[in-house]
């Protein structure tokens, strides 16, 4: 009798949980309403002052032409669009490979300084000789850099390897060297 108790009250809880959640998310509860209402409006001035002040602050956040030099260049590595984000997050897409072979990958960065970061970024690499593909391991880049006086322009220094799908280093697609990177703005 005290198990049948046990479930019913469960039940009911969990009915009442249930209900509440429903309330909320179908019938356009207070919070739902202010979610759609964030996706669904422009951004805001202030959001665009927010950005044009962490370009003059020395904030890395915002989007950046990047370029990788192999040892101390010239030699060309890599260039990137990268696009850092204040939650600490960071995308880019290169063309060291085409779009087919993944030329997307993410990372996550941390402050070092009061204008340097360090980032951990992540991709996976795809053998493309067996169509349409196969997943051939894993690319990870690790870089410091520090953003210039002004926020205009980044520098630092980076390291990059590719594993196979054991884990184990690739030793041929080692890289590190210099980076730089140049703030891309709206004018």
């Amino acid at each position: 009798m005290k198990t049948i108790h046990t479930m019913c009250t469960v039940a009911a809880l969990t009915l009442v949980a249930w209900s509440g959640a429903e309330a909320d998310c179908v019938r356009g509860g207070q919070n739902a309403a202010h979610a759609a209402r964030q996706w669904l409006m422009p951004p805001s001035h202030a959001s665009a002052q927010n950005a044009v002040a962490a370009s003059h602050s020395g904030s890395i956040v915002g989007l950046w032409a990047v370029t990788f030099l192999v040892g101390n260049g010239p030699d060309l590595y890599d260039q990137a669009f990268e696009l850092w984000h204040r939650d600490g997050t960071e995308f880019t897409m290169d063309v060291a490979v085409p779009p087919a072979a993944g030329n997307i990958c993410v990372g996550v960065w941390v402050p070092t300084g009061p204008r340097s970061v360090k980032l951990h970024h992540v991709g996976w690499n795809w053998d493309l000789t067996t169509p349409p593909g196969t997943l051939a391991g894993t690319f990870v880049l690790d870089m410091v850099v520090t953003v210039g006086k002004g926020g205009r322009t980044f520098s630092g220094q980076y390291v990059t390897d590719s594993f196979d799908l054991e884990g184990s280093v690739i030793p041929e697609f080692h890289a590190e060297g210099i980076v730089k990177g140049k703030r891309i703005t709206v004018d």
